[in-house]
This record gives C-alpha cells, sequence and structure tokens, in this order.
C-alpha cells in the first residue's frame, strides 16, 4: 500500500532485487567493513545506509580470499550518491593496495571526470593521504591520480578504442545504460582478463530495449547463468503506479538523506511517464527519449479505416533505412476533418527489390505528390525516382499504361527537421489516423530525436529501423501541403 504524501519517508536500504550472499557476511568474508571504515576513517564520508549495504555485499570473499563477483551490476535512480560511492571505492582499492590499475569510465569523459576529479580532492584534502600522492595529471585526456605505491587511477571515455593495452584490478563503468552497442564493453571488460582478482563495477539507473549491454547482463543475473555476476538494483515494482510513495522509496536509497520527496513528487508532475520512470523509479522502457508520443500514436489507431474515399488527394512517402535493408512506401491524406490517415503500402528488405516493384506500385497508386529525402540513404533510388516523374503523361514504360504525373516533392535541410516535427506534434494531438501496422508501429516507437540547432530530426542510427516513420512524416507533410492540380508536372525543392 502506497504510503500517504505527508508520512516521513526514507529510501530503502536493502534492493529490491539481489544477488543473495554465498555465506554470512563478517569481517572475515567480506571486504565491505574495511572499505566503510577506510570511507569513513580516512576519507571522513558519512555514507548513507545503502552505501554500507553495497560495500558490504559487493566485496564479498570466497573461501580461498579472492572477490566472489568479477562483475557487480549496480542500478539505483539518480541523484542518490553514486558518485560518492565510487570515489570511496576507488580511493579504497589504491590506499588499501586491492588495485595497481583503477580504471573509470564513462559515455562522458565529463562523467568519468567527475568521480575521479571528487577522488583526488578527497585525498589531497587529507595530510596523511596526501603524503602518499606521487602525481596528479590533470591535462585533458590524460588524467591520473599515482600514488607512492604505485597504484593509479585514471579515466577514459567508453568506446571501442578504451583501455587498449590496459590490465585493470578495478574497473567502473558509470552510466552502462548508455552502451547501445557492445563495442566499449568488448574494449573495457577485456582489461580485467589478466588480472586474476579483478573487479567489473557497472553502474546505472534503468535504460531503455537500446541498453543492450545492462540489458544482457542484468538478465544473465536474475537467471543465475554466471556466479560471478552480482546484482543489487534499488528499482520500483514492475506496473507501480507513477506517484506510488513507497515505489518511490524502493528506488531512491537516498530519499531523505540526498533527495527530497517534494522534489521527486515534483519531477513526477513534470516529467513525461516513461523519463520518470526510468531517471526516479528506476524501470526499464520501450524507449526512453520516444520522439512520438505513444499515446498520441495509440489514440490514432483505426485498423478498421482505409484510404478508399480519399484516392483523388493521396500522397506518397518513400525513404531508406541507413543499412539498405528496409524501404518503405507510405501513402497519406486529408481526412477532411482535422485529422490525417497514413497507411503502408509496401516494404521491401533491399533496394534493389524496391527498384524492381516501384514504378508497378506508383501507376496504381496515382499520388498526387511523392516525398523523400534525396540527401538521405533514399538516395540510392534518386534515379529511378527522377526518371519516372519526368517521364511524358500518357507515354508507355514496359508495357504498362502509367498514372497520372504527380509532384515530387524534396525534403532538404531544414524541411526534414520540419517534417519530423509536424508529424509528431500531429501524432501527439491525435490527428494521425493509422491501421495499427505491426512494421509501422515498430519503427514509430524506435523513433527517437537528434537535435539538430534549435529543432529535431529522427535518428536514423542506434535506434533501429525508422525507414517507415520517415516515410509516413514525408507522405503527410505532402499530403498536407499539396498544391492545387497543375498542367504539367513540376519538382518542388524544400529548402
Amino acid at each position: 500500500m502506497a504510503s500517504s504524501p505527508s508520512s516521513a519517508l526514507l529510501g530503502r536500504e536493502c534492493p529490491r532485487l539481489f544477488t543473495e550472499p554465498a555465506r554470512k557476511l563478517t569481517r572475515k568474508t567480506t571486504l565491505g567493513f574495511e572499505a566503510i571504515a577506510f570511507a569513513e576513517d580516512m576519507l571522513g564520508m558519512t555514507l548513507l545506509p545503502w552505501q554500507r549495504w553495497w560495500l558490504i555485499h559487493a566485496l564479498e570473499l570466497e573461501p580461498g580470499g579472492s572477490f566472489r563477483y568479477r562483475t557487480v551490476l549496480t542500478l539505483v535512480a539518480r541523484q542518490n550518491g553514486k558518485t560518492t560511492l565510487l570515489k570511496a571505492l576507488s580511493l579504497y582499492f589504491m590506499y588499501m593496495g586491492r588495485a595497481r590499475l583503477v580504471l573509470g569510465a564513462a559515455q562522458s569523459l565529463d562523467i568519468a571526470r567527475e568521480s575521479w576529479s571528487g577522488a583526488v580532492d578527497l585525498a589531497e584534502g587529507d595530510a596523511e593521504l596526501a603524503d602518499e600522492i606521487d602525481l596528479v595529471r590533470r591535462a585533458n585526456g590524460e588524467q591520473e591520480l599515482r600514488l607512492v605505491n604505485g597504484a593509479r587511477y585514471r579515466i577514459a571515455a567508453a568506446t571501442g578504442a578504451a583501455g587498449r593495452g590496459l590490465s585493470v584490478d578495478l574497473l567502473i563503468l558509470d552510466e552502462l545504460r548508455q552502451h547501445q552497442t557492445w563495442a566499449a564493453w568488448g574494449a573495457l571488460s577485456k582489461t580485467t582478463m589478466a588480472r586474476p582478482d579483478a573487479l567489473t563495477v557497472g553502474i546505472s539507473n534503468a535504460g531503455d530495449d537500446q541498453s543492450v549491454v545492462l540489458n544482457a547482463l542484468r538478465e544473465a543475473a536474475l537467471a543465475g547463468a554466471d556466479p560471478t555476476i552480482g546484482l543489487f538494483e534499488w528499482s520500483a515494482p514492475d506496473g507501480c503506479e507513477l506517484d506510488d510513495r513507497d515505489a518511490w522509496a524502493q528506488a531512491n536509497p537516498g530519499l531523505g538523506h540526498t533527495i527530497t520527496e517534494q522534489a521527486i513528487a515534483t519531477a513526477q508532475a513534470t516529467d513525461p511517464p516513461a523519463v520518470f520512470r526510468t531517471e526516479v523509479l528506476c524501470q526499464r522502457v520501450d524507449v526512453l527519449d520516444s520522439a512520438v508520443d505513444p499515446g498520441g500514436w495509440s489514440t490514432g489507431a483505426d485498423p478498421g479505416g482505409s484510404l478508399e474515399g480519399a484516392r483523388d488527394r493521396v500522397a506518397v512517402g518513400l525513404d531508406v533505412a541507413p543499412d539498405g535493408a528496409h524501404v518503405a512506401l507510405l501513402a497519406a491524406a486529408d481526412a477532411g476533418d482535422g485529422r490525417v490517415r497514413v497507411e503502408p503500402v509496401a516494404a521491401w528488405d533491399s533496394t534493389d527489390a524496391a527498384r524492381d516493384e516501384l514504378d508497378e506500385l506508383l501507376d496504381r497508386i496515382a499520388p498526387r505528390a511523392l516525398a523523400w529525402f534525396p540527401s538521405g540513404p533514399a538516395a540510392a533510388l534518386g534515379a529511378v525516382i527522377r526518371r519516372d516523374r519526368l517521364a511524358p503523361a500518357g507515354g508507355n514504360r514496359k508495357g504498362r499504361r502509367p498514372g497520372r504525373p504527380f509532384e515530387l516533392v524534396e525534403l532538404t535541410g531544414q524541411k526534414v527537421a520540419e517534417t519530423c516535427q509536424s508529424f509528431a506534434d500531429l501524432v501527439a494531438a491525435g490527428r494521425v489516423l493509422h491501421p495499427a501496422d505491426p512494421m509501422l508501429d515498430a519503427h514509430v516507437m524506435n523513433a527517437q530525436r537528434l537535435d539538430q540547432g534549435d529543432g529535431w530530426r529522427f535518428a536514423r542510427r542506434g535506434a533501429g529501423h525508422v525507414s517507415a516513420v520517415y516515410a509516413a512524416a514525408g507522405a503527410v507533410q505532402a499530403a498536407l501541403t499539396l498544391p492545387r492540380p497543375a498542367g504539367r508536372p513540376r519538382v518542388i525543392v524544400a529548402r
């Protein structure tokens, strides 16, 4: 049962999901108590209850004295004291002789630098610890803290080239949800292979379906597929209400310490639901930064409708995925009531297959306009598109009777952003009707924003295919801006 808004609320010390200890955790079976003493006595930190709990469980030992885990995956909502924990852990490993090299990595070097700089400040701020510092190098890209015992702390951006040539004892991967491919993990995780008692700490709040590394490690830990992976997850239960204050406490162990209940309430009132779930409730969502409102898209689902009554005002949109493995042709028409309907016409798995069938489809549809993006991957079909539209009306191509000529709407430059943003705005307002086609639905849900100047467009890379949503947006743009019929075809270059 959810707590009332007026009750005093503290974050949970124990995570909702975690790997059970193999045996009772004592000063002999975990280094966590030693790490806590170091942080509080040497560094002067006041650790939060959840940070102490984490250190005790994450640094569990095998009977022979080595670490039980080689990978510790930690999920916790934002602003709960994650950076403080990482600073304490790094310095403990260095000063207590547990690591010759600590490497901190994040998608942005600035994020990795934050923990590193904080650790340096802590070490320099204590006279006893400062005496053991041999070198601090602060030059951008060369940050390094080195102690007289030879222990080093370096940072890197999480890329496919990171860490190569290094042997790392403690690898910290911050914001692990940002790893949308295995390239950085493949490079960084291998830096620990030659170290017999290395520890990799992956820490993050929850991500979305594109957080492939985080999701795979979490699933492996939950399944018990690899006993060397430990999972510690402070998260809200699946399916909870956004205003469930008990769920807030489960996902935010720093609640009442580093963040307030009112701050979470404000976020809940102002964040889109997907953002609140992943950032504050630490729950995985399908798409975090969806460019197209899922609720608006669901509202427009109309499987029983069609374009039959609008054949004289149909426009089509064509687009190609960057890898050439998906080509989409979508049709749209103004419904006459402030709404527009869009429907898939065809999809191909290669530009060559599309090239073979495109002529016949366009002849049969006889659209008023065709919108495409000639500066993008669709340029591969540019020759056939331009050739067909310049063919004289009434001519004969390959023995077929051609449809009437149509306007060719070329969407380039700022017009691409306008087309994407206009489509998203119409969807959010419930003004785009569609047949709930699985392929189109998937592409719409894949669509994420790529900021450009003061506007944005659909991101083409890292989000799955979005060629159908580009084609849909182009078709809608052309349908809503159709000029009056002209006597001969002309090319409109939108700039």
